[in-house]
């Protein structure tokens, strides 16, 4: 017996929308009429970006190419939007393929970014009503009343993401906020928002910060996120080499500085290492059983693990505060120790060892604890760990 012919689970609208309807301004002034802030659920505006949508990852050269294309009235691609009912407003449209595009628009209306030499507030109204006249094609996903399935219609309009970018590469941020990982990435949250007050490099990191035009600021929150969903589903590759080189440049820049470490740096990094572990041992509990093994191989590797990481804000003027960034304290303590940089069995010489002795709890233990021990001098108190320093020292 062969399986039914399934019925439709939507229904298609094709139109066009210009640029105009998408940016309007509101009654606070603002272009935005779509939502892409951090509570996407409490957004009234017409046009909203869904949780598992991607973020912006544009080149400068890419957003050139956008908007001369826009000028030139290229087709740049449909957007894609599924529409959902709203008790007060009637319905709302999610854009389920097109954010980045429309981000990238947003900025340069807001002048975030210069075309041509040139801010849009700087055009004249010519050229400005002939950008924002640009229609954009359509593609609105509605339910059908004739789909019968046991998938709940949030369900579909995942799949329909999924489908639609099939073929393209994801990246990590873009595995995270897949909808396959929702409760990987609330588990996550949960652990950010419940420590980020206890321990000092969470609190550098501008979490829940607001930027110069009033925005939450999500990156450091969706980077965090991420490395976590990475290190669960496997896919190190690019992070880790990329997060490498911008180590080693750090590494290089510290030293010729001569930059003395202080008990703040200490504590930054000591706290990482402690939040490593609960992070471990909260996965165990909350993870489905078949998830667990996987816990247990990714974080009882620490050399993937730390390859992943660089998690502030990265400034590489002369003025950079390099205390800022945990891996650059590391090295500070480090290099501060001719006899921890020559011992051949500590955790930072672990770390580059990425062989299958070091997934052995024992050994992940042992190094944690020589660690902790060097911090803290061989003195541990009830929380935290410390060594002794002299904040003018220096090589």
């Amino acid at each position: 017996m062969t399986d039914a012919i399934p019925s439709p689970v939507f229904e298609r609208e094709l139109g066009q929308i210009p640029i105009r309807e998408l940016f309007a301004r509101d009654g606070d002034g603002s272009y935005l009429n779509f939502d892409s802030t951090e509570d996407r659920e409490k957004t009234q505006k017409k046009y909203r970006i869904p949780i598992h949508q991607r973020f912006n990852r544009w080149s400068s050269d890419d957003k050139q190419s956008l908007i001369a294309s826009i000028f030139l009235n290229y087709i740049i691609g449909s957007i894609s939007l599924s529409r959902h009912h709203d008790g007060e407003m009637g319905f709302y449209e999610n854009i389920q393929d097109g954010q980045s595009r429309l981000t990238v628009i947003q900025e340069y209306i807001e002048d975030k970014f210069r075309f041509k030499g040139l801010l849009f507030s700087e055009l004249s109204e010519y050229d400005r009503n002939r950008f924002m006249d640009y229609k954009f094609s359509t593609d609105i996903t509605v339910p059908s009343r004739r789909g019968n399935t046991n998938l709940t219609l949030d369900d579909h309009y995942f799949v329909n993401f999924d489908r639609i970018n099939k073929g393209k590469s994801l990246s990590d941020n873009d595995k995270y906020w897949c909808y396959k990982n929702k409760k990987l990435v609330e588990i996550a949250i949960n652990l950010i928002e419940d420590s980020k007050e206890d321990y000092p490099f969470m609190g550098v990191s501008k979490f829940g910060e607001k930027d110069k035009n009033g925005k939450v600021e999500r990156k450091p929150l969706e980077e965090f996120v991420t490395f976590i969903s990475a290190l669960l589903n496997n896919i190190y590759k690019k992070s880790f080499d990329r997060n490498s080189e911008y180590l080693e440049y750090k590494k290089t820049s510290v030293i010729e500085e001569k930059q003395p470490y202080t008990q703040s740096d200490v504590d930054y990094v000591y706290g990482f290492i402690e939040f490593y572990k609960s992070i471990h041992d909260t996965m165990l509990k909350q993870m489905p059983p078949r998830q667990r093994e996987k816990v247990n191989i990714h974080f009882n590797n620490p050399g993937k693990f730390l390859g992943m990481i660089v998690m502030d804000y990265k400034d590489e003027s002369t003025t950079s505060n390099y205390k800022k960034d945990m891996w650059v304290n590391i090295l500070n303590i480090n290099r501060a120790s001719d006899n921890f940089m020559k011992e051949t069995n500590t955790l930072w010489n672990g770390f580059t060892d990425a062989n299958k002795k070091n997934q052995e709890e024992e050994n992940i233990r042992m190094r944690l604890n020589r660690v902790k021990e060097f911090y803290s001098n061989k003195q541990e108190t009830a929380s935290k760990y410390h060594i002794e320093y002299n904040e003018n020292s220096s090589d």
